[in-house]
Order: structure tokens, then sequence, then C-alpha cells
């Protein structure tokens, strides 16, 4: 817990953006189903991306980077589940009504004030992942609150929207989408900055995520729900980890972002009292030879089988700096990489390096001056350069404001600009969507216990903590519920029957839900209940049927009785 205190007085502080896909058969703007696919496509169709101007008149600054990249945007699509209206090439239908109402019980899981209108805005999206060019979003509910910690967290706002293509491949400038996740329907709510240490980052995910899972109305699986994970500390900016979609994963990551937050701060201050200035820095670059680029560990193909150069950047007086370490294992040179990477769309490993001592001497370069080599294209050797310099630029300001990539270990790298309000502009085919008055009265009826009061109620109950986190995660908080009302079943054992026998059986090969249904379940404990037969018997039975789905208890107690 010492980074943590350490980080306290950095003032660490943290919010999360939960992106949950909703359990609607049709998607969200047209009725084309929601299926996943992975198998093969039946069409192909090529898009290039340029951005446009926002309701303020503006273009936003992640818009002209990606416009940057000149990439060519493959689709992958299916006949059965992508139409026109994801292609543009038709207006859409008014939203949804399944995915309106459940991201409007969704919004009352989290205490929100509800809108009595839908009001659909467009946001830009030119990475590729949207053919459109832009994602159809609606706020649908403000200002929520929930217990937490002995505390409240609030919520800013819920949004529902329509989900973005699945990232097949991106290669140089051609990036590959498989369409089948096109246009699901998803809600995002988003904390205020209001979580505190990276623990209770992880902590809050798992609450949101049970929050709305409790009302059976979200997908599960991976990819169904993704985390955007937002830090910051005193003194540097709000950095946006994108897609992080698992919450094992959010501790590492807010705590390895925050330290390289304070890292970069560091270099600031060590650049403002060197004799460095930005004014050393021209966006130029020097060819190298085919003998001289031999030694500078490209891949073998990168210049023998395509029409690239290599090339060296030299920035006087930088070297000191150029090996600053800002993550594990992570210096100020992978930051630059991840600039070029992205925006210049090298291709070739390490993308950037320094230059070796071999090339040093050959050249004569200055002991203080860095040296950068990479290769690709001409044409996108400029764009290197000039990504080169504005990232060093950007160092003698501190953190600058960047959406970026979960990586193994905890580890990010840049993945963009981050965005700002000028991506945002009016929709023009939807009107807006009144809401019926009656509809909040006839949902609020529907909503389930809210987890946090099923916790206060199972730990009177006598269950442990962990058996109320699988019954939570699991989604047997109804079977559960019902079956301590039907039968007289001890509560522990029989969550335990549930939470942790069950899965054991399945691991097994004996799937008591998907051969039984939870009605299945229910029945057969039930029967075992009013039979004298333990949780312990019961088990055995239920591993019969799941097998056996034809034989009814009374069969599966005599198969399994000793004899």
């Amino acid at each position: 817990m010492q980074d943590y205190t350490e980080l306290g007085e950095l003032g660490f502080r943290g919010g999360l953006e939960t992106h949950q896909q909703l359990a609607t058969s049709g998607k969200l703007f047209c009725r084309c189903s929601t299926r996943i696919r992975n198998d093969k496509h039946d069409q192909e169709i090529l898009r290039h991306m340029r951005p446009t101007l926002s309701e303020f008149g503006e273009y936003d600054g992640t818009a002209l980077m990606e416009f940057k990249t000149k990439k060519q945007v493959h689709y992958l699509l299916y006949n059965d589940s992508v139409c026109t209206y994801e292609m543009d090439d038709t207006p859409p239908f008014q939203a949804n009504p399944e995915a309106v109402s459940i991201a409007l019980q969704l919004a009352m899981m989290f205490n929100m004030s509800l809108v009595d209108e839908i009001h659909i805005t467009r946001k830009q999206y030119l990475d590729g992942s949207i053919p459109t060019g832009f994602q159809r979003t609606a706020i649908v509910g403000v200002n929520g609150v929930i217990p937490f910690l002995g505390r409240e967290l609030h919520f800013i706002q819920m949004s529902m929207e329509e989900d973005a293509c699945r990232e097949v491949s991106d290669v140089g400038h051609d990036v590959v989408f498989r369409t089948d996740r096109l246009s699901i329907p998803l809600v995002e709510p988003v904390t205020a900055p209001e979580l505190y240490t990276p623990h209770e980052m992880a902590v809050a995910a798992k609450l949101i995520g049970e929050t709305m899972r409790s009302t059976h109305l979200v997908r599960r699986g991976i990819g169904s729900v993704r985390q955007d994970v937002n830090v910051s500390i005193r003194g540097g900016t709000r950095i946006e980890i994108k897609g992080v979609a698992k919450i094992g994963y959010i501790e590492s990551l807010s705590r390895i972002e925050a330290y390289r937050q304070k890292a970069l701060l560091d270099l600031r201050h060590q650049l403002k009292t060197s004799d460095f200035t930005a004014d050393r820095l021209k966006q130029e670059y020097s060819a190298l030879s085919r003998v001289e680029a031999a030694g500078e560990n490209f891949s073998p193909d990168s210049l023998e089988s395509r029409q690239h150069i290599a090339a060296v950047m030299i920035i006087p007086g930088f070297r000191k700096f150029i090996n600053w370490p800002t993550q594990p294992e992570r210096t100020f040179l992978d930051e630059l990489r991840g600039r070029v990477r992205v925006i210049a769309c090298l291709e070739y490993q390490p993308v950037l390096n320094c230059a070796s001592d071999m090339l040093r001497s050959t050249m004569g370069i200055s002991p203080d001056d860095a040296a950068m080599v990479f290769a690709g294209p001409e044409e996108d050797l400029q764009t290197a350069a000039n990504e080169i310099c504005i990232r060093i630029q950007e160092a003698f300001l501190g953190v600058p404001p960047e959406t970026r990539q979960a990586q193994p270990g905890g580890t990010t790298d840049f993945e963009r600009i981050l965005p700002g309000a000028d991506r945002m502009y009016p929709d023009t085919d939807l009107p807006p969507q009144a809401i019926a008055p009656d509809t909040f009265e006839r949902l609020q009826k529907l909503l389930p216990e809210k987890p946090w009061d099923r916790r206060d109620t199972y730990r009177k109950l006598g269950l442990s903590e962990h058996l109320i986190d699988r019954l939570l995660n699991l989604e047997l908080c109804d079977v559960f519920d019902e079956l301590l009302s039907r039968t007289e079943f001890r509560p522990a054992p029989l969550a335990s029957l549930l939470a942790d026998r069950m899965r054991g059986s399945r691991r097994e090969g004996k799937d008591w839900m998907k051969t039984l249904t939870e009605n299945g379940v229910r029945d057969a404990l039930t029967w075992c209940f009013e039979n004298g037969i333990s949780t312990t018997g019961a088990r055995y039975i239920l591993d019969w049927m799941s097998l056996n789905p034809s034989d009814t208890p009374e069969a599966a107690f005599e198969a399994v009785k000793p004899a």
C-alpha cells in the first residue's frame, strides 16, 4: 500500500467509462441481428475517412490526426447482419425501443435523473472503426449516485450508443475491420473523477458491472463490456486508457499511468532547467545508404523486398533525455515510437530506434546529440520526422492529453490524441424521440434489488463474501432467492451448491443451466428438499440430469442413490 500513499500525495484521480452491450435481438438504428461472427465474410468494401466540422465550426484534433495517417479502411461484411444503414447509404430508423427501455432501466439502477426526450448526436470516429465516420449517441440519464466504500460514487451521465467494428488487423496504411459487432446497442455510464487509488478504480468497475448484470438485460462474454480508464495526477492531465477488457488489469494500468505522468512532469522540469531549447528542433532527416542501414537492426525484409528507405534524424543536445524512464522497461523513446507507429504508419519493428555507435561514429554525430533511425516509404518519413518534433515540443508542457492502448504488464502505448468537444455535432436524420410519461413508472416496477442491498441481505443470512461475489457475478441471485422462498435449505450450503459446485460440474461437462435451464434447476432442487435430500445429494442428481435431460428427479435419484 506504500505506492497508494505516494499516489495520494501526487494527487491521483481516476474515473471510469464503461461500455456495456445490451441484450437486444436487433441493432440500434436498423433491424439487423446482433450475432457475433467469425465465419467467412460475404463482401468487402474499401473506404477512406475525412474530417468534418463540428457544430462549433471547428475540426477535432483527433479527427485531424487520424486524417494524417492516410488509412485505407477495409470492411468485412455479412449479408444477414449488416445493411445499407451501417454503410451510411440509407437513413436510420428510430432508436430500437427495446434498447431504449433497457438503457432507461440501467440509468435507474444508478439512481440517475432521466431524460424525457432522446436527442441523437453524432460523434466523429475517423479511426475507421465505424464506416460512417461517426457514432450515433444519446444521453439517457444524468447525475447518478450509488453507495461505494462507505461514501457515494457519482455518475456524470449515461449514454446509449451504437458499438463499433472489431479490428482484424492494422498494418501500415491498411486497417481491416469485421462488421458483426457494428451497431449493437450499448450504454456508457461515466463516473465523476472520484476514485482516489488504483484499487478503488478496480472496485468501482466491479460494482458497476454487478449493477448492470443484475438486471439480466446486458450481454455477457469477452468483448461485451469494455472499460475506458481515465487517470490524472496533480499537474498532469486526463489520460484515457481505451477498451480495457478485464477488471483485473485496471489496478496495474492505473498505477503505472500515474507514475508515467510523474516521470513526464519530472522530464519537463529537467528540460526547462537544461540548455536544450525547442528551437533546436528541425523537422529534417537524412537518408541512409544500404551499407549504413545494414547495421541498424532493421527487419530483413524492411528494405530488401520493398522500395523503402532508411533514415536518421538528429536532435542536437537531446541524447540525455531520449532514455528518460517513463514506465517499467520503457523510456521517452517509446513515447516517440508510439506517435511514429500510429501517425506515420511505419510497419517495421522497432519502428524507431537509437542509432548504433558505428553509425554515430561514421556520421560524426556529437556525443550530446540524439540520433534516431527509422525506415519506410519515403512519403511517410517526413510525417515521422514531424511527429518526433511535435512530441518533443510537448515534453516541455508535461503530459499531453492522449488516448492510450493497454499493453501486457500494465504499461500503455499511444493510440490517438484525446478527443474534445469539437468531435460532436447534431444528427440531422433523427428528430427528438419523446418518452411516454407512463414509461418510467412501468420500468421502475421491473427493476431488481440493487446489488449493494442484496449484499447486506446475504451477509445477514451468514454468507461469506466469496459466496456473495459468486452469486452476483454469475447472475444466480434470482435463482437463490426463489429457492430460499420455496425450500428451507440453509442459505450457505445452498449458495455453495449454486455458486461453487455448479461451476465445478460445468468444468466436468455437466452444465446444469445449459441443459436444464433455471426453471429445471429450481424444480429439481425443490423436489430434493421435499424428499429430504440434502444439497450434497442434490449435486449428484443435478449432475445426472445434466447428462440425461429426459430423466425426472425421481429417475435421477434412483440412478445415483447408494446401493
